[in-house]
């Protein structure tokens, strides 16, 4: 499912793709790399918050240690 997002920064239109109907977490706009924590439900913009940098490392620092443990638990 097709995702556009207009940023609220600099109006930019970016477009992902996700693979379930709802998404929440970051996201960062290709031109100005302003950072939001981002809710997604059928394609439709549910909240587009500011977010921090700090934020944002700790929720891909976390991300990545459950991809590591669950790769662990599987191998």
């Amino acid at each position: 499912m097709q995702v556009t997002v207009k940023c609220p920064s600099c109006t930019s239109d970016s477009s992902f793709f996700i693979a379930k109907n709802i998404f929440q977490g970051p996201f960062r706009c290709w031109k100005c790399k302003s950072l939001y924590s981002l809710k997604v439900k059928n394609s439709e913009i549910l909240s587009c918050e500011p977010l921090a940098q700090e934020v944002f490392d700790k929720t891909k620092a976390d991300a990545e240690a459950r991809r590591k443990k669950a790769k662990e638990k599987t191998a």
